[in-house]
């Protein structure tokens, strides 16, 4: 379930081709203390229905921790009935990441 960018990040010469998609490659939720969402993204690529990740594009960054009133409200994000929780979730951070300016624009493939 990857995020198809509008627009494919330009990474020169450390790949043979730009990276059109990004994808959650690790989520950890802590509930206890100080409760938060840590993110892991990868940039890459979608090639023969295989997950193909890339270098890290310089300038991004590809560990996000969401906490305090951003943990609250994306907690307690109310999904479609008929959206399977792993899909909620998925499409909760990366939502959360698109708006915050973490990720650049796109929709989920």
């Amino acid at each position: 379930m990857p995020w198809q960018l509008t627009t494919p990040v330009d990474v020169g010469s450390l790949d043979v081709a730009n990276y059109d998609q990004l994808k959650i490659v690790r989520m950890t939720h802590v509930a206890s203390g100080a409760q938060r969402v840590e993110v892991q993204i990868e940039y890459g690529r979608t090639v023969d229905n295989q997950w193909v990740r890339g270098m890290d594009p310089v300038g991004k960054t590809t560990y996000f921790i969401i906490s305090g009133a951003d943990y609250d409200n994306l907690v307690t994000h109310i999904s479609n009935d008929s959206e399977l929780t792993y899909e909620a979730v998925k499409r909760g951070l990366y939502e959360w990441l698109s708006a915050n300016g973490h990720i650049d624009a796109g929709a989920i493939v």
